[in-house]
């Protein structure tokens, strides 16, 4: 048995099991599985898949949670976020994938470093996926599925005990459903009478009851100084401009949201298709995955009969790689015939210069513009400083979905400085949050959360979107990169924050 002491309810956890954490965001569910992936390093060894953190903040925050130093724990991270952050920090153990969409990848990754961990520190392994929400936002959710029956055969075979978080607000039940039935066991966590909770599904011992969890939404590493960074700044800034002080040229902010949309979308480069001749579903395949980069897949007919289906990955004229479209697909997609194995791994060229720093959302629907928010949302209150946008079109949005609100006080009392915004069609308040009311074109239609990174660049993050004709479809891009990031935070804080009463309302 494995052992998970106060953690969870029960004695212990059967080898060869896996248990999926699964409850609304920001009730503790990836600290739940950071502190049960550190109960067994006095003995065990751990891999963690992270789509959502870099490897240094995966380490940073288990180590929290053990007195063994961060450069002697027996753990491995297959970083799947570090080239979007520009990290270039890794482990010993550690390995990076470039996008969390490369699934293969990343299971090719995973099943070596458990492999590896298993030769050399220990036959008892712990393995956290971290998170199938994130990984569901670059991937279509038949791929999730086959990943996750992979890796929990490979935990199985390796007799050793797999955390997998998941957020349940945005996923379909079906598919909720599906994923429930590749696993052994279910944690669910929620939050009912202002305390965090939870209850453990499907184990041999049988379902448990509702029980009570303390959770501390700060890192205990964090210095206290840190909640107030922003405001200490702010209020510095206008002193040393009084006394003299140097300055710096200001960047040119710009005019709206929408000019901020189209620059990004006209630097992105294209995808052209030229003489398909194959089956619709392989182009299809190869198309979801480059919307969710951002990039626009063409089709288009040679004068020449060959080549047939090659892929043109390009800038304008600008040729950045090419190649076959059935290599690119098998490159990105997880075979389904091979769904038991990770050995069968292509490699491609293309996918190497394609850049992993602006993700798209076309045609798309709420439930992935939320998830995305999310997204961003757990990495300001993980960081528990800085500025954050958020833009809800009207503010009946917020305040009329209780777990919206809930989530946005917390952001505010976790020391994150919060900004909403949307048009005026109710009495908008939620405490520690500056409301700002603006009746425009622009707030209308736009979503968006944008979030600083209290200035580090390694934590900066942004969705925008705009609505769509059609309700409830948006066109619209996610990203971790810290110029465009930028462009939009001084944006909004130029256009609608200046003069602004911070915890308060703006008219």
């Amino acid at each position: 048995m494995f052992r998970v002491g106060s953690l969870l309810p029960v004695e212990g956890v059967p080898p060869g099991s896996t248990l999926l954490i699964v409850g609304p965001p920001m009730t503790g569910k990836r600290t739940l599985a950071m502190e049960l992936l550190a109960a067994g390093f006095d003995d065990e060894a751990a891999a963690v898949v992270s789509t959502d953190s870099s490897a240094a903040d995966v380490r940073e925050a288990v180590t929290q949670y053990t007195d063994i130093p961060a450069d002697q724990l027996p753990l491995g991270v297959v970083d799947c976020v570090g080239d979007s952050h520009g990290s270039e920090s890794l482990g010993p153990l550690d390995s990076r994938v470039s996008s969390p969409a490369d699934l293969t990848g990343i299971g090719m990754e995973l099943t070596t470093l458990m492999e590896r961990l298993y030769g050399e520190y220990s036959s008892r392994l712990r393995v956290g996926l971290l998170s199938l929400t994130t990984m569901s936002m670059y991937a279509a959710p038949e791929q999730v599925v086959r990943f996750l029956h992979v890796v929990t055969n490979r935990i199985r075979e390796a007799d050793g005990i797999g955390f997998v978080v998941a957020h349940a607000d945005t996923m379909e039940e079906a598919h909720l459903q599906r994923l429930r039935s590749f696993v052994d066991g279910v944690v669910e966590v929620r939050e009912h009478d202002d305390e965090m909770q939870l209850r453990v599904l499907g184990l041999p011992e049988g379902n448990t009851e509702w029980t009570s969890r303390k959770t501390d939404q700060r890192s205990r590493a964090e210095p206290p100084s840190a909640a107030v960074g922003r405001e200490a700044t702010t209020d510095s800034e206008p002193a040393a401009a009084d006394a003299g002080g140097s300055t710096t040229t200001a960047t040119p902010v710009d005019g709206s949201l929408r000019e901020i949309f189209d620059a990004v979308r006209a630097d992105a480069p294209t995808l052209t298709v030229t003489n398909y001749s194959g089956p619709p579903e392989e182009l299809a395949v190869v198309e979801r995955y480059f919307d969710r980069h951002g990039v626009e897949v063409r089709e288009a007919s040679m004068d020449v009969a060959e080549p047939k289906s090659v892929a043109l990955l390009h800038r304008g004229d600008d040729l950045l790689a090419s190649e076959s479209v059935p290599a690119l697909r098998g490159a990105i997609d997880i075979d389904a015939g091979t769904t038991d194995t990770f050995e069968k791994r292509h490699t491609s060229d293309l996918l190497t210069n394609l850049e992993r720093s602006v993700y798209g959302a076309s045609a798309a629907d709420k439930g992935l513009l939320i998830d995305v928010s999310h997204n961003v949302e757990l990495l300001a209150n993980r960081t528990g400083s800085g500025r954050l946008h958020a833009g809800f079109q009207r503010l009946s949005n917020l305040v009329d979905d209780a777990q919206a609100a809930r989530i946005y006080e917390r952001l505010a009392s976790s020391g994150v400085e919060v900004h909403v915004y949307g048009t005026p069609d109710t009495e908008a308040t939620v405490p520690g949050v500056t409301v700002h009311e603006e009746d425009t074109e622009e707030m209308a239609e736009s979503w968006f959360v944008v979030y600083d990174g209290d200035g580090d660049p390694e934590r900066q993050s942004a969705l925008l979107a705009h609505e769509l004709d059609t309700d409830n479809v948006y066109d619209g891009f996610w990203t971790y990169k810290s110029d465009i990031v930028t462009r939009i935070d001084d944006y909004l804080t130029a256009t609608y924050l200046d003069g602004a009463t911070v915890g308060g309302r703006s008219d």
